[in-house]
Order: structure tokens, then sequence, then C-alpha cells
């Protein structure tokens, strides 16, 4: 639970809403060129465990959804990973095969 800090009522639960107020004043204070929203913090928590190592069933269970296909989203392979997979699956070639 977040809780206000800074405006009243001090130490109450913030509003609905509050977060994305917080958000946007600090977006423009940093001078992004957009906002950002606290689905991106989401969305950025959950790439980054699954970019991290994290099997989708526990990034799953962080992120409290019901099902694999939820989480699938947060999954953004880099390209460097990418090539390393197919460098694995070519080492797997039995020497002499057939090109």
């Amino acid at each position: 639970m977040l809780v206000n800090l800074f405006r009243d009522p001090l130490g109450a639960p913030m509003r609905p809403g509050a977060l994305n107020e917080l958000l946007a004043a600090l977006s423009r204070r940093a001078g992004l060129s957009r906002e950002i929203h606290p689905h991106m913090l989401r969305h950025c928590f959950g790439s980054n465990v699954l970019d991290a190592g994290a099997a989708l069933d526990e990034a799953q269970a962080l992120l409290g959804h019901a099902t694999p296909a939820s989480t699938q989203v947060y999954l953004h392979p880099a390209h460097g990973r990418l090539r390393q997979a197919v460098e694995r699956v070519g080492a797997l070639a039995p020497v002499g095969a057939p090109e």
C-alpha cells in the first residue's frame, strides 16, 4: 500500500489516481518526452524479471497473473539471446551432417 507522505492526510492510503498524478509531475520535472504511468512500471518489472532469467511461472506468480498467457506479453527476447539460441541449435547438429 502506498501512503501520503507530502499531502494531507499524511500517512493515509493514497487515493486512486494520486500515483498517476505523482508520476506525471515527476515525468514533467525530469523533462521526459512522455509521462510515466504505473502500468509502465509494472511492465518494466515483469520484463526485467524475465530478462534476469526467471521462469515464466515465476514471473506469473510475482505479477499475480491467473494464466501464463497473461505473462507472455512481458517476454522481449534480446537479439543477442536469440543469436545464442540459434548457435546452440547449430552446435547440436552432428558433424558431417548435410546442410
